[in-house]
């Protein structure tokens, strides 16, 4: 089995016209084999695709992408996108639906948003080689987090993590965390942050991956050396 997690993608700047137009030797380069080898590739979304802007009001900078980005993450061979992130409601409500309808258009799935928690707290789950991997993704919590009534990217919050695992865990064989979350341009997790990693893998993870940083991480591996009973912990 061959999963591949990419950390934040952005297809905006110089990059923005390789994804509308769907070029993936630009796009990926030497990287092209390892896409092309994997049986579930998966990317966190760092911005909404969007038809027009209409930024919220927030701190720091509204990220969107024309909704025809989508290309490239079709041609990228892109299965999964991860929408947990402090940017996904950059350009409010309709920007989260153009982005999960333009997913849809394109047959890649979503996970970890939605329009509401209930629905953005979703676990996805795919089939490989008759191993059923689930995936879920969170965010801590800065701009756009989903409420009972509110859409938005799923909030990290240990308790109900629990909860949903104890729920659903007829439903998958392997569990994969998403978490968007640390210090921007720092290598290391915080200490708390680890903690909530390490208590993931202890409720069952196999595999946590820690996004949002910018920069080339570090990674642990955690309660064992293989799939049974590993969490190789990844922090980007």
């Amino acid at each position: 089995m061959n999963i591949l997690i990419t950390g934040d993608t952005c297809p905006i700047g110089r990059n923005q016209g390789f994804f509308q137009r769907g070029n993936t030797m630009s796009l990926l380069n030497d990287l092209r084999p390892e896409f092309e080898k994997a049986d579930i590739s998966v990317v966190n979304l760092e911005c909404p695709l969007i038809q027009k802007e209409a930024p919220i009001e927030k701190c720091g900078p509204n990220l969107g992408a024309p909704v025809d980005c989508a290309n490239g993450l079709k041609a990228m061979g892109i299965d999964v996108v991860g929408l947990a992130n402090n940017h996904i409601m950059d350009h409010g409500p309709q920007g989260l639906w153009i982005t999960i309808k333009a997913l849809g258009e394109h047959g890649i799935a979503h996970v970890g948003a939605g329009e509401n928690v209930d629905k953005a707290r979703k676990i996805l789950v795919r089939e490989v080689h008759g191993i059923r991997i689930g995936i879920f993704a969170v965010a801590e919590h800065e701009f756009g987090i989903a409420t009972k009534n509110a859409p938005g990217a799923n909030p990290l919050d240990v308790i109900d993590f629990v909860r949903n695992i104890n729920e659903h865990r007829s439903e998958f064989d392997k569990l994969i965390v998403l978490v968007h979350g640390g210090n921007e341009h720092y290598q290391y997790p915080r200490p708390g942050l680890m903690d909530i990693c390490r208590f993931y893998v202890e409720q069952g993870a196999s595999a946590v991956i820690c996004q949002h940083s910018h920069c080339v991480g570090c990674m642990e591996t955690y309660q064992g050396q293989n799939w049974g009973r590993t969490c190789v912990t990844c922090y980007e």
